[in-house]
């Protein structure tokens, strides 16, 4: 394709429609595996504030939540996708405010909880240091960035 030819409209069919890649913790055991890239914070919904944490990432799967019920087959997340987790629970976002932009992480959820209203989702998040315990990054993604360890 040409430079010419990127705004053509031929371009722009169904299949290229981008959606959206939320991670929804529909069954215990759901889990995504990848690169921290960046949070967002004080994001308005309808159920209050919320963060929004984002993923550059390696596999994970999930399944679908359909008004309110798990999908039976999973949603499989592929390798270099963009993803991302919203936070709303102190202690989660707490725990994920602790991250690197690049550090490598698996989020994983656990168990589910009952709450005032509807159950409180468990995720577990995981965060492999190095021998120095330091925490282990992402250094392809970091120099694709144009960023390096020591700019962070």
């Amino acid at each position: 394709m040409t430079n010419k030819d990127i705004f053509d409209d031929k371009n722009f069919g169904p299949e290229t429609e981008v959606s959206s890649n939320t991670v929804d913790w529909g069954k215990i055991g759901d889990f995504i595996v990848g690169t921290f890239v960046k949070a967002r914070h004080g994001i308005e919904t309808q159920y209050g504030e919320n963060s929004i944490y984002e993923f550059f990432a390696e596999k994970g799967s999930f399944h679908k939540l359909m008004d309110k019920v798990a999908a039976e087959k999973p949603t499989v997340i592929n390798k270099s996708e963009s993803w991302s987790v919203w936070g709303r629970n102190d202690l989660f976002n707490g725990q994920m405010n602790g991250l690197r932009p690049s550090q490598v992480v698996k989020l994983t959820f656990v168990e589910e909880v009952k709450g005032q209203g509807n159950p409180a989702k468990i995720i577990k998040i995981y965060a492999p240091k190095n021998n120095d315990g330091s925490p282990v990054l992402n250094k392809e993604w970091l120099e694709s960035q144009d960023v390096t360890a020591g700019d962070l």
